[in-house]
C-alpha cells in the first residue's frame, strides 16, 4: 500500500471516530445493570408526575420530581426526592407516601445495596401511584447512569472459610433430618459464594446464613418412649386416679331407677335401646354395636343420623336397629356397648410398644382423630392429626406387667393439646358454662345432678371423663371425704340443645361416706380432648338430693306429647329434624309402657316436646340472588342508632355514575346517569317474597353504556348479571349457590321488602391500615383517607358499601362517588358543603357524627367483609359555612391591616395564624407587619379552637399592590423586569398569574382547560392556541391578570412576517342561506329546531361580516343550510305566543324624529328601507321573530346614519379614547394609522373597543368566569 493511500485511510478512520464521538451521548464506562453495584457518588435524574385517564384535570397539577441517589460503600446512604416545576401543597400527602413514609422509596431502600435490582424491587405505593411511578423512573435512570464499582476490591473470605470448616466437621447422625437438610443447603450456598467471591456483601451474607443453620441444629433424640393415643377400658382409665372402686370392673345385676344396669363399678356400659346414645357415644368413647349375625361394629363417627363410619374405614347404614353393610347384607342390633375411652394419651416404652399395639387400639402421631355426629351445639370432628408428646395434658404411662398385661399411671398435667396445630384450650368458667345444680328428680337414675347449659358445645363434644370430689360440710374444699369416677352414658351425658348433664349414681363406684347424705360441698373435674382440666365448685342442698321413696306416677303430659307428635306429617319437615323427633317419640313410648319414676316420665316428656319444637319446616331449596337494593333499604339494618335514612346520590357529572371502575358495587335506574340509587348485593330470599313481581336479569341480557370522560368517549357492553349496574330497583339475578355474605329479604305486612343485616362469613380484621381525618376537603365537610388497604381485597370497582362507626355505637352508611371515592377515600357533608362538582350533597344522615369519635370502619365488598379498627379519630364540630363564620377583606400591602368579620360560638377559643405573615386580631381588625418582605398574593387565615372542640376555619384574602414589576419587551416577545422593580418581585408576579386575556377571551393559567400563554420565565408562548395558524401581521390585544396586582398589564402582540394580500371571498352562497333563513316564520316550527336554526344564523351573519376565509364562509353556509333542513314542523295545537312590539314602536318613534337633511343620501335611504319593513311588521304582528328582526334592522340603520358635514356617526364619537387622544389606544399600540378615526361600522374598531371593555372587566369577573368554566368542564 502506498504511503499516500495509507495516510488517507488513517485520516478517514480518525474522522469517523471523531464524528462518532461527537454524535453519541456520553455513557459512563460500564454503567451498572441488574445486580451490579454502583460506584460511590451521587447520581441525579428528573421525571415527570403525569396524570392518567383516571384522574380529573382539576384534581391536581402535574409536576417534576428530582431524585438524587447517594452511594457510599456500595449501599444507598441517602435518597433525596425533591418536587419541582408545577408542584402544589395539595400533592403533599401523595408525595410523602411515595417518598418518606413507611412504604416510600427512602424508607424501603436506604441502606440497601446500590443496584438496579434493588430499585426494581421497590413496589410503587398503591395510594400514590402517579408520584411513585415517576420517582421510580427517575431513580432507575439515575442508577443506570452510574458506573460500576471497581471489581478489583479485595473480598475477605477468612470468616466464611472458618464457618465452612466448622460445618463440615459435624455428623449427620447427631441431628434431626429437618435441621440437617437446612445446614446442607446453607453449606452449598456458602461454598458457591467462596468460589465466586462476587462481593463482600455476598460472602458475608453466606457466612451469616451458614452460622444460623449451625446454631439452629437440633440434636437427634434417642427415642426411649413412644407417644400415642390408646383406647382404654373404664377400669384401666380410672385404676390409678384415686377414685372409689379404682380398677374394679365388677358389674351389678341391680337396675337403677330408670331400669338400666348402671349400678356396677367400672364395667362396660350396655344398652339395648336403638333410640338413644349411639351417636353421642362415638365422640370420645369406644362404642360398639353388637348384631344378630354375631358381628361387632366399632363406630368411629357418624356422617348423618343413619350412616356410621367404622374404625376399619367401612360404613354401615343404621335405621332404628336395622343394619345394612356396604354390600347390602342386613342384620339387626342386639345391644351396644360403651367400653371406655378411645383417645387416651399414653407413653409406652419403645421396647414394649409392639406388644402394646397387639393389646390396644392405637393412633400414632400423624394419625387421624375423628368422632361424633353434628347436631345443633354439638359438632363432630374428623381430620384432626394426633401429636402426643411428653407435654401432652392427661398423659398416662403404660407399664408392662410380668404376665404381659399393661397397667396405667395417673394422668399427668401437661401444657400441650395432643392435636397437631392446636394449642391447649381453656374451658369456660362455671358462669359461662351455665352450671346449675338440678332439683332432685333422678331422671337418669342418678341421686345428684349438675347441668352445664351455657357455653357447653365444644367442651361437651370433647368431654372424656368426669371426677366428683365430696367435701361434706367443708366449705374450704380442703378435706375430701370421697372421690368418684364416672362413665359416659351411665353417669355423663350431653344433649344437642339441653346441655351437658352430669350425674352420680348410687353404685359400686359411688357410695356416700357413712353419716353423710350428699348435701354439702362438691367439685367436679372435667377432662376433655385438647383442653386443660377444669374444676367447678358447687354446693348441694337437700332439694338437690334424690330420696328413696315410693311415688305415684302421672303420665298425662307424656301422653299428650305423644299424641301431638303422632298427629304431625313427616312430609312437612326436614328429614333430620323428623328423625330426631322420632327417636324421642320412641323413647317416650318405651317410658310410658313401663314408667320408672315421675322424673323419668317428665324427662321423656320434656325431650319429646323439645324435639317437636325443634322440627324444621321443609322448604324449597334456599334461593339466593344478586339484587339491586336502594341505599335506604340496605343501610336500614346496618346503621345502628341512626334513624336518618341514607339518600340516593344525585349527580350533575353524569358519566362517573355510569363508569363501573368508579361506581362498581352500585346500581342506577336512569340511563342518563343522573343518580345512583343503591347497592347490588347477594340476598337470601324468604318464601314470603314473590320474585315474579320484580325483573329477573338473565345471562342473555345486554346493556351498552357510553360515557365521555375528559373528552374521550368509550362504550362498555355489560352482559348477564353485570347488567344489574344499570337496571331497576329490586331487579335480581339468580345465583346457583349461596354467597359467603348476604342479606335476608322478607315481606312485611304491608307487602314491602325488608332486608336483614348482612349475614354469613365473619368480617376479616385488616391490620396495617392508617386513617387520617381532614376537615378541609374538596369533596365535602370531612374526608377520611385510608392508607394501606390491601388492593387484592378492596378496590374502587368492588366496594358495595362502607359503614363508619363511632364509639357511642352509631353507624353511618356511605354512598358511591359522593362518599366513597376509589375505595380508600371517604368524604361526607354535615350541612356546610351543599354541592361538590355541581352535585348536591346529602348531609342529614351524617350531621350527628360531629363531636363523636370514629373507632372502626367496615367494608362490604364482592370479596367479603372487612373491618378496620382505627385509632380514635375525633370529628371536630362545624357550626357554619366558613364564609359565614369568618371573613377577611382584601387589602393593600402597605396598609398593614385589614378588616376581619367573626361569627364564632361563645365557647370557641380562637388562635389565628397566616403562613408567611405575623398577624394579630383585635376586635374587627387583623394587623400584620407591612414591609418589603411581604409579597402580593393570596393568603390563608387559619382560626383554630384552642379547646379542640371545633374544626379549624380557613379563609383566604388578597394582599395587593399598585406596583407593576413587569413590562412587555416586544422585540424579545417576553415579559421582563420593569424599571424600579427587581427580579424577586417579577418572579412573584409571574407565579401569581391566574389568566391571560387575548382579544377578549380569557385563558386560565392553570387547572382544567388551562392554556399557557406566558411561560414561567415570562416568555410569550407564540404557538399557544390563540396565536396558532394566525396570519402574518395579525395583532392580538393581551391583558395579564395576576393575583395581588391591581394594575393590569396590557400590550399588543403582532404576528411577525410579511402580510399577504387579502384574497377575494365569495359570499354568495352564505348570503342566500341567510336570506332564506330570515324568510322563515317561527310559528311554523318546533321550539327546539327553531332555536338551533337561530344559533346557526347568528354564526352565519358573523362569518359573512368577518369574511375571514373562503373555507370559513363555506362552512357557515353548509351549517346554516343543515339547520334549515332540520327544522321540524310545529303541531297544529301548539299555542301561539303573544307578540310584543314595545321595542319596535320605540325604534319607529326614534327614526321618525330624525331629519333627512342632516345625513348622507345612502345612509338615509337604508334607514327608510328599514323603517318601511318595521311599519309592515308592526301592522301584521306575524310572530315575535319577525318583529324582533325588524326592530334590530331599524336600530342598526339608525346607528349607521352618517352626518353630511364630518363623516361622523350619529352618536357623535370618532372612536378615540378619552385617555390619550389616540384612536383606541390604552397604553399600547393603536389599531389605526396616523391617529385617524375608524370608519363608521368598521368591525376592527368595534372589536377593539369590545376587547378593551372585556379586559377592563377581567379582574372583577375573572374568578366567576373561571369557576363557571370549571363547572361546565366538569359537567
Amino acid at each position: 500500500m502506498k504511503k499516500k493511500e495509507m495516510k488517507t485511510k488513517v485520516m478517514a478512520v480518525a474522522m469517523s471516530a471523531t464524528m462518532a464521538a461527537s454524535i453519541c451521548p456520553a455513557v459512563p464506562a460500564m454503567a451498572v445493570t441488574k445486580d451490579q453495584v454502583a460506584k460511590d457518588g451521587t447520581y441525579t435524574k428528573t421525571a415527570h408526575v403525569t396524570r392518567t385517564e383516571d384522574d380529573d384535570e382539576d384534581e391536581w397539577n402535574e409536576y417534576d420530581v428530582r431524585v438524587a441517589l447517594t452511594v457510599k460503600d456500595g449501599k444507598f446512604s441517602d435518597i433525596v426526592v425533591t418536587p419541582e416545576n408545577g408542584y402544589e401543597s395539595g400533592n403533599d400527602s401523595y408525595f410523602n407516601k411515595a417518598y418518606s413514609k413507611s412504604k416510600g422509596i427512602k424508607s424501603k431502600l436506604a441502606g440497601q445495596s446500590a443496584t438496579e435490582d434493588t430499585i426494581n424491587s421497590w413496589d410503587t405505593v398503591s395510594t400514590a401511584t402517579r408520584s411513585s411511578d415517576a420517582i421510580k423512573k427517575a431513580a432507575l435512570e439515575a442508577i443506570q447512569s452510574a458506573p460500576e464499582a471497581s471489581t478489583a476490591a479485595t473480598v475477605d473470605t477468612a470468616a466464611l472459610e472458618a464457618s465452612i470448616t466448622k460445618a463440615k466437621a459435624l455428623k449427620e447422625s447427631d441431628y434431626t433430618a429437618e435441621t440437617w437438610n437446612t445446614l446442607k443447603t446453607a453449606l452449598a450456598s456458602a461454598e458457591t459464594a467462596l468460589a465466586e467471591k462476587k462481593s463482600q456483601d455476598t460472602v458475608d451474607a453466606a457466612k451469616k446464613n451458614l452460622d444460623s443453620a449451625i446454631d439452629n441444629l437440633k440434636a437427634a433424640v434417642k427415642e426411649e418412649y413412644k407417644y400415642v393415643y390408646a383406647g382404654l377400658s373404664w377400669a384401666e382409665y380410672w385404676a390409678a386416679e384415686g377414685v372409689q372402686a379404682a380398677g374394679d370392673s365388677s358389674s351389678s345385676s341391680e337396675l337403677d331407677t330408670k331400669g338400666e344396669p348402671d349400678k356396677g363399678a367400672f364395667d362396660v356400659v350396655t344398652r339395648a335401646t336403638v333410640n338413644h346414645g349411639l351417636h353421642r357415644g362415638s365422640y370420645q368413647c369406644v362404642a360398639t354395636i353388637e348384631a344378630e349375625n354375631g358381628k361387632s361394629y366399632e363406630v368411629l363417627y357418624w356422617t348423618d343420623s343413619k350412616t356410621a363410619v367404622l374404625t376399619d374405614g367401612k360404613t354401615i347404614t343404621f335405621d332404628r336397629g336395622a343394619i345394612t353393610e356396604e354390600d347390602g347384607t342386613t342384620t339387626k342390633m342386639t345391644k351396644y356397648d360403651v367400653t371406655g375411652l378411645k383417645y387416651v394419651p399414653v407413653k409406652v416404652a419403645t421396647e414394649d410398644y409392639e406388644a402394646f399395639c397387639k393389646a390396644y387400639k392405637v393412633v400414632e402421631n400423624g394419625g387421624e382423630l375423628a368422632g361424633g355426629f353434628a347436631e345443633n351445639k354439638l359438632q363432630s370432628y374428623k381430620g384432626l392429626k394426633a401429636k402426643v408428646t411428653a407435654d401432652t395434658n392427661g398423659l398416662k404411662t403404660a407399664t408392662k406387667n410380668a404376665d404381659g398385661t399393661f397397667s396405667f399411671s395417673a394422668k399427668e398435667t401437661g401444657t400441650e393439646s395432643g392435636i397437631e396445630g392446636q394449642k391447649l384450650k381453656t374451658a369456660p368458667t362455671a358462669e359461662e358454662a351455665g352450671l346449675t345444680v338440678k332439683e332432685a328428680k333422678g331422671s337418669y337414675g342418678e341421686f345428684l345432678r349438675v347441668d352445664l347449659t351455657g357455653n357447653y358445645g365444644d367442651l361437651g363434644a370433647n368431654m372424656q371423663s368426669v371426677k366428683w370430689t365430696y367435701y361434706g360440710d367443708d366449705s374450704t374444699y380442703t378435706n375430701a371425704k370421697a372421690t368418684y369416677g364416672t362413665k359416659f352414658a351411665a353417669d355423663n351425658w350431653m344433649h344437642k340443645s339441653m346441655g351437658i348433664q352430669l350425674g352420680l349414681t348410687k353404685s359400686l363406684r359411688c357410695t356416700l361416706p357413712e353419716g353423710t347424705d350428699g348435701t354439702g360441698y362438691w367439685t367436679i373435674t372435667i377432662s376433655a380432648l385438647g383442653y386443660k382440666d377444669v374444676t367447678y365448685n358447687f354446693r348441694a342442698k337437700d332439694e338437690n338430693i334424690v330420696k328413696d321413696a315410693k311415688e305415684e306416677i302421672s303420665t298425662t303430659n307424656l301422653e299428650a306429647a305423644i299424641k301431638k307428635a303422632e298427629s304431625l306429617m313427616e312430609s312437612d319437615y326436614t328429614a333430620d329434624s323428623w328423625a330426631a323427633m322420632q327417636t324421642e317419640l320412641q323413647e317416650a313410648k318405651d317410658e310410658i309402657k313401663t314408667p320408672h319414676t315421675q322424673a323419668t316420665v317428665d324427662e321423656a316428656t320434656s325431650h319429646l316436646n323439645a324435639a317437636i319444637d325443634a322440627l324444621v319446616k321443609a322448604e324449597k331449596k334456599e334461593t339466593y340472588v344478586l339484587m339491586n337494593i336502594p341505599y335506604v333499604a340496605f343501610y336500614k339494618s346496618e346503621t345502628t342508632n341512626n334513624d336518618v335514612d341514607v339518600d340516593v346520590f344525585t349527580s350533575a357529572t353524569k358519566n362517573k355514575t355510569r363508569t363501573t371502575g368508579l361506581a362498581g358495587g352500585s346500581y342506577h335506574e336512569n340511563a342518563d346517569g343522573s343518580q345512583i340509587d343503591g347497592i347490588t348485593f347477594a340476598v337470601k330470599v324468604d318464601p314470603s317474597v314473590d320474585l315474579t313481581k320484580y325483573k329477573e336479569v338473565k345471562d342473555t341480557d345486554k346493556v351498552d353504556i357510553t360515557v365521555t370522560n375528559r373528552g374521550q368517549t368509550s362504550t362498555t357492553t355489560l352482559e348477564g348479571k353485570d347488567t344489574l349496574f344499570e337496571n331497576e330497583t329490586y331487579a335480581y339475578y339468580p345465583l346457583t349457590e349461596a354467597s359467603a355474605n348476604y342479606k335476608e329479604v322478607s315481606m312485611d305486612k304491608d307487602g314491602k321488602l325488608v332486608f336483614s343485616e348482612v349475614k354469613g362469613q365473619k368480617a376479616e380484621a385488616l391490620t396495617g391500615v392508617t386513617a387520617e381525618l381532614l376537615t378541609q376537603s374538596s369533596y365535602g365537610d370531612y374526608q377520611l383517607n385510608l392508607d394501606g388497604l390491601p388492593e387484592d381485597k378492596i378496590a374502587s370497582s368492588n366496594v358495595n358499601a362502607v359503614v363508619v362507626k363511632t364509639t357511642d355505637g352509631t353507624a353511618y352508611g356511605m354512598r358511591h362517588l359522593e362518599n366513597i371515592w376509589r375505595g380508600n377515600e371517604l368524604a361526607w357533608s354535615t350541612g356546610y358543603t351543599e354541592s361538590v362538582h355541581g352535585c348536591p350533597t346529602s348531609s342529614a344522615h351524617y350531621a350527628s357524627m360531629m363531636g363523636k369519635t370514629i373507632d372502626s370502619i367496615e367494608y362490604y365488598t364482592t370479596n367479603g367483609l372487612y373491618t378496620i379498627d382505627v385509632n380514635d379519630l375525633y370529628v371536630p364540630v362545624k357550626f357554619a359555612k366558613t364564609e359565614d363564620a369568618v371573613k377577611v377583606a382584601d387589602a393593600d400591602i402597605s396598609a398593614g391591616k385589614t378588616a376581619i368579620e367573626l361569627n364564632l360560638r361563645d365557647d370557641f377559643d380562637p388562635e389565628y395564624t397566616v403562613e408567611g405573615l405575623n398577624v394579630k386580631v383585635e376586635g374587627n381588625v387583623l394587623t400584620f407587619k407591612a414591609d418589603s418582605s411581604i409579597n402580593p398574593g393570596k393568603y390563608t387565615l387559619t382560626v383554630k379552637d384552642k379547646n379542640g372542640k371545633y374544626a379549624d376555619l380557613k379563609t383566604t384574602f388578597i394582599l395587593s399592590t399598585t406596583d407593576m414589576p413587569a413590562t412587555y419587551d416586544a422585540d424579545n416577545k417576553k415579559l421582563t423586569v420593569a424599571e424600579n422593580s427587581n427580579e424577586e418581585a417579577f418572579n412573584t408576579y409571574i407565579g401569581n398569574i391566574t389568566s391571560v386575556n387575548v382579544n377578549g377571551t380569557d385563558y386560565a393559567a392553570s387547572g382544567r382547560g388551562s392554556v399557557k400563554i406566558i411561560d414561567k420565565d415570562g416568555t410569550l408562548v407564540t404557538d399557544a392556541a390563540p396565536f396558532k395558524d394566525a396570519a402574518v401581521g395579525t395583532e392580538f390585544q393581551i391583558t395579564v391578570t395576576s393575583t395581588g396586582y391591581t394594575t393590569p398589564l396590557t400590550f399588543t402582540y403582532k404576528v411577525p412576517g410579511e402580510t399577504p394580500a387579502p384574497s377575494e371571498v365569495d359570499t354568495t352562497k352564505l348570503a342566500a342561506a341567510i336570506e332564506k333563513a330570515e324568510g322563515l316564520n317561527e310559528s311554523d316550527y318546533t321550539k327546539d329546531s327553531w332555536k338551533a336554526l337561530q344559533s346557526e344564523l347568528t354564526k352565519a351573519k358573523s362569518a359573512l361580516e368577518a369574511k375571514e376565509s373562503q373555507d370559513t364562509v363555506d362552512k357557515a353556509a353548509d351549517s346554516l343550510n343543515k339547520a334549515i333542513d332540520a327544522l321540524e314542523a310545529a303541531t297544529p295545537d301548539e299555542p301561539t305566543k303573544e307578540v310584543s312590539t314595545d321595542a319596535l314602536e320605540k325604534a319607529i318613534k326614534a327614526a321618525g324624529a330624525l331629519k333627512e337633511s342632516d345625513y348622507t343620501a345612502d345612509s338615509w335611504k337604508a334607514l327608510q328601507s328599514a323603517l318601511a319593513e318595521a311599519d309592515t311588521a308592526l301592522k301584521e304582528k306575524k310572530d315575535q321573530d319577525t318583529v324582533d328582526k325588524a326592530t334590530e334592522k331599524l336600530n342598526k340603520a339608525i346607528s349607521a346614519l352618517v352626518k353630511k358635514d364630518a363623516g361622523q356617526k350619529v352618536n357623535g364619537t370618532n372612536g378615540t379614547t378619552g385617555t390619550s387622544g389616540k384612536s383606541g389606544k390604552t397604553g399600547s399600540t393603536s389599531n389605526t394609522k396616523s391617529g385617524k378615526a375608524a370608519k363608521t361600522g368598521d368591525p376592527s374598531s368595534m372589536f377593539a373597543w369590545l376587547g378593551l371593555a372585556v379586559t377592563s372587566l377581567g379582574a372583577g369577573i375573572g374568578g366567576f368566569s373561571l369557576k363557571r368554566k370549571k363547572r361546565e368542564d366538569e359537567e
